[in-house]
C-alpha cells in the first residue's frame, strides 16, 4: 500500500496540515484520507493553529506587517498545539499515511 505524505507545515492561508483542498461552498478540508477528513478533532486543532498563526499578520493597502513578538510570546502555546495535532494524526493513523513535521523545530528555535 502507498502511504501518503501529510506536511505539517504553517502558512497564513492553508492552516497546518499540507496536501489538502479546501471547498469554499461546503466549508470543508479534503485530504484524501477519510480519517483525517472526518475528525472532527483534528478539525478544530487544524483551526486554532491556523488562526493562532494568521495572527501574526496584518494587512493594509501598502504593506504586510509581521508580529514576530507576539509570534516569541506564543511559542510555548503553538508548540502544545503542533504537538496535539501529531498525537492526533498518531492516534487516527491506520498506516495510511506518514506525517512530515516541518515547523515544531522551527518554533523551538523562536
Amino acid at each position: 500500500m502507498d502511504r501518503k505524505v501529510v506536511t505539517i507545515l504553517l502558512d497564513i492561508w492553508d492552516g497546518p496540515i499540507w496536501g489538502c483542498t479546501y471547498d469554499e461552498k461546503t466549508g470543508k478540508y479534503d485530504y484524501e484520507i477519510r480519517k483525517i477528513d472526518e475528525d472532527k478533532k483534528l478539525m478544530s486543532l487544524h483551526q486554532q493553529i491556523q488562526d493562532l498563526y494568521s495572527s501574526y499578520y496584518t494587512f493594509t493597502d501598502k504593506e504586510v506587517i509581521t508580529h514576530e513578538e507576539q509570534e516569541k510570546k506564543d511559542k510555548d502555546k503553538m508548540l502544545s498545539l503542533l504537538g496535539k495535532l501529531k498525537d492526533r494524526l498518531n492516534e487516527i493513523n491506520d498506516g495510511s499515511f506518514v506525517i512530515d513535521d516541518r515547523e515544531t523545530e522551527l518554533v523551538k528555535k523562536l
